[in-house]
């Protein structure tokens, strides 16, 4: 099944093997890889584990996540890209997104020469999944990604939604969750997996494990699409010390979860406070770590932050979110001082 969405190309490519791959047991003296014998004590002289082994390992350890589905890209928009080259034909396929979303699956299409295909929200900024079913019918689309909670709107669609669309869909169908952890009782579409192996969920390190500079994304699938990425990915596209900065966050699951938990109460109690700002026309409720505002001159509130040193996203470009803001849950002081400018902005 899988096999047949492949581009030919990559079904039959040989994957990169170093010498390593090529002997069981293992050896203290490594000269095969023409590295640096001058390192340190740290191991960075060596390339990294390809597989990311003892990554998986604790990841199925402490996420439940199955060894043979998981694989690990620098970041989830690797991820994405490799994809899209795996299975998507240059000037011939296309891929389907929702809009607004999350902007980089578009530009890996277009990297890749792959027509994309948007399917508006609905008004409520739903999935608008009959939409989307009509279109995969006459597009048929080798991909349809599907982003939740979504970014930018921090909306969450119901797991019978994508299921529908899922089922729907001849080719893969790619879910990102890269929010979900900061979401109140919304359930995965891990479980759409074992009934459908045309579905991957992409998950990462950046959001809830604060490991954004490490670049370290997850991919779950079933294991047939975990052989086809694991040849045709980079053969050390994971570093050393990504790899042992994942294996950190999760040995402190407890630091994790109180992150979480204070990350949400910070953005329910901010979201009170937007509500109460009367140049603030109306507020998304969120099930993310940030928050869309619609205000009334867009630009006008984002120069202001910026002139009192402050970055938020003005978001304002995309579809359907005319003067919209994005404000990313920070740290307590750094919201502390967003209120103060907020609320000198009020005044005005």
């Amino acid at each position: 099944m899988i096999d047949s969405l492949l581009n030919p190309w990559i079904r039959d490519l040989v994957p990169y093997s170093s010498a390593r791959n090529e002997f069981s047991g293992s050896a203290e003296i490594l000269l095969d890889a023409n590295e640096s014998w001058d390192g340190g004590n740290d191991g960075v002289n060596r390339y990294p584990d390809p597989q990311a082994f003892q990554l998986r390992k604790k990841m199925e350890e402490v996420m439940g996540l199955p060894f043979s589905m998981t694989a690990i890209g620098n970041g989830s928009d690797e991820i994405i890209d490799m994809l899209i080259r795996m299975f998507c034909a240059p000037r011939k396929d296309s891929v389907m997104i929702e809009r607004p979303t999350y902007g980089t699956y578009s530009v890996f299409a277009h990297t890749s020469d792959v027509r994309v295909i948007d399917v508006p929200l609905s008004t409520s900024l739903d999935l608008d999944v009959e939409a989307m079913i009509e279109a995969i019918k006459t597009e048929k689309p080798k991909i349809v990604f599907i982003c939740t909670p979504n970014n930018p709107t921090g909306k969450v669609y119901p797991l019978e939604s994508i299921k529908r669309i899922a089922d729907a869909n001849s080719g893969i169908t790619a879910v990102d969750e890269a929010y979900l952890d900061f979401a109140d009782g919304f359930a995965s579409s891990l479980a759409l997996i074992e009934e459908n192996p045309r579905v991957v969920v992409l998950r990462t390190f950046s959001k809830a494990y604060g490991l954004a500079g490490a670049r370290l994304g997850i991919l779950v699938s079933c294991p047939e699409i975990q052989k086809i990425f694991m040849k045709a990915k980079p053969p050390y596209n994971v570093s050393l010390l990504a790899q042992e900065a994942g294996i950190m966050a999760l040995e402190d699951m407890e630091k994790v979860r109180k992150r979480i938990e204070e990350t949400k109460k910070r953005r329910d109690e901010f979201s009170s406070y937007l509500s109460s700002l009367g140049f603030v026309r109306h507020l998304f409720p969120s099930q993310a770590n940030f928050i869309l505002i619609r205000v009334d001159d867009a630009k006008a509130l984002y120069d202001y932050l910026v002139s009192r040193g402050i970055v938020v996203r003005n978001r304002s470009s995309e579809p359907m979110l005319d003067n919209t803001i994005r404000i990313t849950i920070g740290s307590e002081e750094e919201m502390r001082v967003l209120k103060e400018a907020l609320d000198a902005w009020n005044r005005a």
